[in-house]
């Protein structure tokens, strides 16, 4: 059942505009005014705004792509980026189909965490047939994130197994947990020794809680290790949809290729407003105190909502470290939790089943859409809490 949907609201007599939702897996706070600058600057000069019509090359505009190598220098330290190992395309969602395209073949395996992005398994079976194998990290007695704990465990199932493809999120989505570097580099040591690949979706990068970031998160591409990329999140650019790989350069060459079938090329407006907007921006010192800023309100949206949880509910949660999400312990099947709630309160989570075994009896919880509005955020976990402990 599509919860989320305004018809499902009204045939349960609910006012579509007065449901309080914490279903959107999307960020709500203003894209920086430079950013939008260089818009309009493309857009006012004739020759640019012609040239924003043509084909960009297929795996993006060199200029581009030497402007995410400066991106990730800047930002994370990355040393050893070339332009070279990136290729742009329209979006992560895409990317990652065509990876899977470039990396599977039939009878191959992909391990997951679990739980993990519910998106993974369609973008998976729409270009293969592997195997899904599910690892999880979540202890649904203490309702608690356990990957530092079952690594030895992890690993080993890494090589009795031996999957293809590894895929971790960080930030992860649905549990805003980080993989510690301990873990991440046991992985990635597990699948050279097997021949396999480490891909770890950044989609929530610039969006963590902590004042350092993960060793990994300045790591390069080697032949064992892939970078997916976004940049919906950390600048709102959501519907501006741009994302790109980061890559060893012979896997490069053969999205060269998928990619001409798939999409032929990136979108050329948004590559070249990336660059002018990003250059600009690390030049006058403008990008890290927007990303400190955007940092500050979801962390304390974060805050406000684990409380809320705590205060109102009763029930168990994760403390979230990155991105938008939480994950709450229903003690029943979540989807049943959602339908009860919304029915009774108006107020819209996400059943957890979606994204693994382990949340079936849980629901996700995204601050996101509510991050400047933190009083509705108190507000509708109030409701529940009300309706729940009626």
């Amino acid at each position: 059942m599509d919860f989320a949907n305004p018809a499902y609201f009204k045939t349960i007599g609910l006012d579509p505009a007065a449901v309080i939702s914490f279903a959107g897996g999307w960020v709500n706070h203003k894209s920086p005014k430079e950013l939008q600058q260089s818009y309009i600057n493309i857009v006012k000069d004739a020759d640019r705004f012609h040239l924003t019509g043509s084909y960009s090359p297929t795996i993006g505009f060199p200029e581009c792509r030497q402007s995410i190598v400066h991106y990730e220098e800047y930002l994370f330290n990355m040393a050893g980026l070339r332009p070279e190992n990136i290729v742009i395309g329209a979006n992560s969602t895409q990317l990652t189909t065509n990876l899977m395209h470039v990396l599977l073949d039939h009878g191959d395996k992909v391990l997951l965490l679990d739980p993990s992005y519910c998106n993974y398994p369609a973008q998976i079976a729409s270009v293969t047939d592997a195997d899904i194998l599910r690892f999880p990290v979540i202890d649904t007695n203490s309702w608690s994130y356990i990957a530092d704990q079952v690594i030895d465990d992890f690993i080993q199932f890494i090589l009795e197994c031996k999957p293809k493809v590894i895929l971790l999120v960080s930030p992860d989505n649905p549990t805003s947990q980080v993989p510690s570097d301990k873990f991440v580099s046991a992985t990635l040591a597990a699948a050279t020794e097997i021949g396999s690949f480490l891909v770890i979706d950044f989609a929530y990068k610039e969006i963590l809680f902590s004042n350092c970031y993960p060793a990994y998160y300045s790591w390069p591409p080697n032949d064992n290790y892939i970078s997916l990329r976004s940049n919906s999140k950390w600048c709102r650019g959501l519907g501006r949809r741009m994302g790109w790989i980061e890559a060893p350069h012979w896997i490069v060459e053969l999205l060269d290729s998928v990619q001409a079938a798939s999409i032929l090329c990136p979108d050329s407006l948004h590559q070249m407003a990336f660059v002018e907007y990003t250059e600009t921006a690390i030049k006058d010192n403008l990008l890290k105190p927007y990303l400190s800023d955007v940092n500050r309100r979801y962390k304390k949206a974060s805050e406000i909502t684990q409380a809320g949880i705590h205060s109102y509910l009763g029930l168990p949660c994760l403390e979230s470290q990155g991105g938008l999400y939480n994950c709450i312990k229903t003690g029943d099947d979540g989807s049943h939790f959602v339908d009860r709630v919304l029915k009774n309160t108006g107020v819209l989570f996400v059943p957890g089943w979606g994204f693994g075994e382990t949340l079936r009896n849980a629901v996700r919880i995204s601050c996101g859409p509510l991050v400047d509005d933190l009083e509705k955020i108190e507000f509708a976990l109030q409701k529940v809490g009300q309706f729940l402990h009626a």
